[in-house]
Order: C-alpha cells, then sequence, then structure tokens
C-alpha cells in the first residue's frame, strides 16, 4: 500500500495547498472552504488508513477518494475550466485506489 501512501499524501499536500493559496476566496465563499476542507479530510483519512495497513478501509476511502475527485472534474469539465491540477488529483485518487490491490 506504498502507492497508495505516496498518492494519499500528494493529494492531501495539493488540497492543502490550494486551499492555502486561496485564502481570501475561501474566507468569500465559505461553501468551497467547506469543500477543500473535506477534501483534505478524506486524503487525510486514506493517508492514516493506507500507513496503518488497513486495507479494507483504505479501499473503501479511495474508492470514496476518486469519486469526489471525479465528480469535481466533471464540473471544471462541464465549465471548460479543467485546470491540470484537477487532472492530477483524479490521477492520484486513481492511483491510491490500484495501491490498494497491490501485494505490498
Amino acid at each position: 500500500m506504498t502507492l497508495t501512501l505516496g498518492a494519499a499524501l500528494a493529494g492531501a499536500a495539493d488540497a492543502a495547498s490550494f486551499g492555502w493559496s486561496r485564502r481570501e476566496v475561501m474566507r468569500r465563499k465559505p461553501g468551497r472552504a467547506a469543500g477543500t476542507a473535506v477534501s483534505i479530510g478524506a486524503w487525510t483519512a486514506l493517508a492514516q488508513s493506507a500507513a496503518s495497513w488497513q486495507r479494507g478501509r483504505a479501499r473503501g476511502l479511495a474508492a470514496t477518494v476518486l469519486l469526489l475527485n471525479s465528480a469535481m472534474l466533471g464540473v471544471h469539465l462541464r465549465a471548460r475550466i479543467a485546470a491540470p491540477r484537477v487532472w492530477l488529483g483524479t490521477g492520484l485518487a486513481a492511483a491510491a485506489l490500484a495501491g490498494t490491490f497491490s501485494a505490498d
């Protein structure tokens, strides 16, 4: 589950850096701040599960994180504002889920 842990840590760092770099937007739009907080929480919970080798819980969380990131990608694609970081988040989530099926 090393892949899952690495992807989860990268995802949490990306979500946190997104929120930190847009502090003013987060203050003005509490819904966006809440979404970012949920994302950070989901990635962090996934990292904790992977670090403690809770494969079943990690798999469920990875699937949830992939679903959340896929939905966010879909919204951004529909609005035609999908930047590379939205694709990265979905890719990291897919890697995290794949890592739960690995033998390590």
